[in-house]
């Protein structure tokens, strides 16, 4: 698989740190990061409907309160794992096809599922009204700030998902034929505006919101876009994990940072964002020169496979286990509290294998029988919400 950016081949070996990545590679570490990244989110959730009480609430709100950020990782993983295997004959409908085929079928699925738990479990997530659940289900909602979380409200990131599909065919055959200083522009002009979105939001004269509104968080998607063809362009070779990984760390926590005195620029956010892209780059290209890392092994990448799953009906599992007490805040002592946090985590794995074996799994591999371009394969191995070589990972499956 090659792009036109690649660098042509010198008549010597060049050292094999700034030898171009091999696209071939597929990046099982980055199926494995899904599984961590959702982790993230589950235990924000678990925050949101305060399993924890006291000091232990405390200190839990203290180490999960960045877990949103867990999306973030998402949508930088999708631009990157989509320009990694983009592969330029292969048609914009087949491209939409493939991605329609590996997210709607468990998202309309996850909508029902929503549906049965407001109408038992948890009726605060009931929607208000026909329009905004139709456009649930289409994956518009999120345009409209206050219908963000109708129907399924997990199912918000995918609209931002559907957008960045959407878009990704008119952004990467530009993209491909800049130069490597001009996409290192894009790179700082995507960080600049995740700092600058809260503010465009406040200003706008159309209703948006900085977290939901999908064109706010089209810069993460196109950072993990660009460095992916810088990487396969040989022209950078990202930090080694022992740099990157700390930086993440400390990216995590400054989402949470305060905007600048005045404003609504969040400095904060753009060095998450840069930060998870960096651990992005890293990781793949541990996978793409063949330096295995822990989240490349067995157990990793089957739980990669079914984070998409997982992520769709993990809040619905939460509130229902909580909706016994008063409001659905448990509020319980430590011991307490991780037993029934243990108990959710493990009937959303439950439900989410059961999902990704008998509906995500067929049902893509029946939706790829139509495409009339199979001969061009997708991807490689990971990202956002499923992101993966669609119908060769349905097969091997049978992430």
């Amino acid at each position: 698989m090659t792009i036109s950016t690649m660098t042509a081949s010198a008549p010597r070996v060049a050292p094999t740190a700034s030898r171009p990545a091999n696209p071939a590679r597929h990046l099982p570490s980055l199926t494995g990061l899904r599984w961590a990244t959702a982790m993230l989110i589950f235990g924000h959730h678990l925050m949101a409907v305060e399993y924890f009480g006291g000091t232990a609430g405390t200190v839990w709100a203290f180490v999960f309160e960045a877990g949103k950020t867990g999306v973030t990782l998402f949508f930088i993983l999708s631009g990157f794992v989509l320009a990694w295997g983009y592969k330029p004959r292969q048609s914009a409908g087949s491209f939409y096809w493939h991605r329609f085929a590996r997210i709607y079928p468990l998202h309309v699925v996850g909508v029902v599922l929503a549906l049965i738990a407001a109408s038992t479990f948890v009726p605060e997530i009931r929607t208000d009204g026909a329009a905004p659940l139709v456009a649930n289900v289409l994956l518009v909602n999120g345009w409209v700030p206050d219908w963000w979380q109708a129907g399924n409200p997990a199912s918000w990131s995918l609209v931002c998902e559907a957008f960045f599909y959407l878009s990704f065919p008119f952004l990467i055959r530009p993209l491909v034929r800049l130069s490597n200083r001009a996409r290192v522009v894009v790179v700082v002009v995507s960080l600049v505006l995740v700092a600058l979105a809260p503010q465009i939001a406040a200003i706008s004269p159309v209703p948006m919101a900085a977290a939901s509104t999908p064109l706010l968080r089209l810069p993460e998607f196109v950072l993990g876009v660009t460095l992916a063809l810088v990487m396969k362009s040989g022209a950078w070779m990202p930090l080694k994990l022992r740099y990157t990984v700390p930086l993440a760390v400390v990216g995590y926590a400054l989402s949470e940072a305060p905007p600048i005195p005045g404003t609504d620029i969040h400095p904060g956010l753009a060095a998450t964002v840069g930060s998870f892209a960096l651990l992005v780059a890293s990781l793949a290209a541990a996978d793409a020169h063949g330096r295995s890392t822990f989240l490349a092994r067995p157990l990793w990448q089957e739980l990669g496979r079914v984070s998409f799953a997982f992520y769709l009906v993990h809040l619905l599992v939460i509130a229902s286990v909580s909706s016994s007490w008063p409001e659905g805040h448990p509020q319980l002592p430590w011991r307490h509290a991780l037993l029934l946090a243990l108990a959710a985590f493990a009937i959303a794995l439950a439900i989410a294998w059961v999902l990704h074996r008998a509906v995500e799994i067929p049902a893509q591999k029946w939706l790829l029988r139509y495409d009339r371009s199979r001969h061009v394969s997708e991807g490689t191995g990971a990202a956002v919400g499923g992101e993966a070589h669609a119908s060769v990972a349905a097969s091997r499956a049978s992430r």
